[in-house]
């Protein structure tokens, strides 16, 4: 009886390491960062949703303002992963897994129908989260570059061991933020509109809703010649967003 009890639990010690043997040795699944955006919709009427590519559009007298937000699958599209100043991939934290977000990104188009000229200043834009804490964008830190309010680890891809330096190191990622992001100075006279993106600190993990605060977007100057004159009338517009985001399985494509 007593051998009979030894022989089963060896056999159980070893039905253990074996499963032990083939789970050390079983690939770890893929994961990868996501993170979404809904837009919610104020009360007034000026606000509604694009049909078209769903972005959040704020509309008064032929002027709208347009903003959609990107998250990293949408940019990878857009632009060469490899070379993109607005993503960490190729590169993975090797602690985490995964590739975690660099950015917050809002692409902000600016129609004008029917007025002279009107104007965003990217430095008066500011993406306050809900636990109260703000961010500055990329182009509109300005004087007011402050650590608590805005932060960039792109070193990691673009100066780190693990990438290769000596191809980041000749290629000029400016080139990508000079003809695609949001630049300061650029006023849309009538009938034609004007496309940027705002980069801000990539959210909390914790985050579960944003307002994207465009302040004094002038719509009127004193005298219409671009370059000259000053604001004459002001608005202030806020766009609210649910925040979705984590880490999850990336499927594996069917044989």
């Amino acid at each position: 009886m007593k051998q009979t009890i030894l022989i089963g639990l060896a056999s159980l010690v070893l039905l253990g390491s074996g499963c032990a043997w083939r789970s050390a040795f079983q690939p770890l699944p893929e994961i990868e960062y996501y993170s979404e955006a809904r837009a919610i919709l104020p009360e007034e009427e000026s606000y509604y949703i694009d049909p078209i590519d769903s972005a959040v559009v704020w509309s008064l007298e032929g002027v709208q303002i347009k903003v959609k937000f990107y998250n990293d699958q949408m940019l990878n599209a857009q632009y060469n992963p490899k070379v993109s100043p607005y993503t960490l991939h190729p590169w993975k934290d090797p602690l985490l897994g995964y590739t975690p977000p660099l950015w917050t990104v809002f692409e902000v188009t600016v129609i004008n129908r029917t007025r002279e000229r009107v104007e965003l200043d990217p430095t008066q834009v500011f993406l306050r989260l809900d636990n109260g804490n703000y961010f500055y964008c990329r182009q509109g830190v300005g004087w007011w570059w402050d650590p608590a309010h805005y932060f960039d680890y792109s070193y990691v891809k673009w100066g780190s061991r693990d990438g290769d330096v000596q191809y980041y190191a000749n290629f000029d990622r400016n080139e990508i933020w000079n003809r695609s992001e949001y630049a300061r100075e650029k006023p849309v006279v009538k009938g034609n509109k004007y496309i940027g993106k705002l980069t801000f600190p990539r959210l909390p993990t914790d985050t579960k809703t944003v307002t994207l605060e465009i302040n004094k977007f002038i719509m009127a100057f004193d005298r219409f010649a671009v370059g000259y004159g000053n604001p004459t009338e002001l608005t202030d517009l806020k766009f609210h967003f649910e925040i979705s985001q984590g880490t999850r399985e990336v499927a594996k494509p069917e044989k």
